[in-house]
C-alpha cells in the first residue's frame, strides 16, 4: 500500500514529525527535559496494513507516563530514578550518602505532595508542567490540517492516471 499511496504516506510521516517537534517544544517550554532521554527518542513510525495506516509516536524513556500526568500524592517514587534526575540536574552532594539521602527527602517530598510540585511550576516557562502530550495532540487539532484528505487525494489522481497505461 506504501507504493500506491506515496504522498499519503508523505502526509502521514510529515505529520508524526510536526507532533515530534510540538512535544519536544512542550516538554521545553514546561522545563521538563533532565537527562534529554525522553526528548531525544521521541520517534515517529508510519506503518500500513491491508485497509488502515497507523501513526505510532514512541519514546525509550520509561517515564513517559510520570513526565505527562504527574504523580499523586501517596506514591513514592524510584530512588535510583531520582539520583539520575539529580545528576542530569547538577544538584551537588559530597558523598554517596548523602547523595542518598537527598534522594530520598525529594522521594519523601513527592511521596507527600505529588508531582509536579510548586517550584517545578514556579520553574516552568509557560506555567505548565504536565499534559505536554493532550496538549500538543489538541493543538494539531484545532489546527483543522487537511494534507491526508489532500494526500489521497492527489494518490488517487495518480492512480488513475496510470491507469489508461495499463489498460
Amino acid at each position: 500500500m506504501k507504493d500506491i499511496l506515496k504522498t499519503l504516506d508523505k502526509a502521514m510521516n510529515d505529520i508524526g514529525k510536526r507532533l515530534v517537534d510540538g512535544f519536544r517544544n512542550e516538554l521545553e517550554e514546561q522545563n521538563s527535559i533532565a537527562t534529554g532521554k525522553l526528548f531525544f527518542s521521541l520517534k515517529e513510525n508510519v506503518t500500513y496494513d491491508i485497509d488502515e495506516a497507523n501513526m505510532t509516536i514512541t519514546t525509550d524513556a520509561d517515564y513517559v507516563d510520570i513526565v505527562n500526568n504527574g504523580m499523586k500524592s501517596g506514591t513514592f517514587p524510584s530512588l535510583t530514578a531520582i539520583k539520575k534526575w539529580m545528576d542530569a540536574k547538577g544538584i551537588s552532594y559530597s558523598d554517596e550518602n548523602e547523595k542518598e539521602a537527598i534522594a530520598f527527602n525529594i522521594a519523601k517530598r513527592i511521596s507527600m505532595d505529588g508531582l509536579p510540585s510548586r517550584g517545578g511550576i514556579e520553574e516552568s516557562n509557560n506555567g505548565r508542567k504536565t499534559k505536554f502530550i493532550e496538549i500538543v495532540a489538541e493543538a494539531y487539532r484545532r489546527r483543522n490540517d487537511n494534507s491526508i484528505h489532500q494526500a489521497i487525494g492527489q494518490d488517487i489522481n495518480n492512480i488513475f492516471k496510470k491507469l489508461p497505461k495499463q489498460i
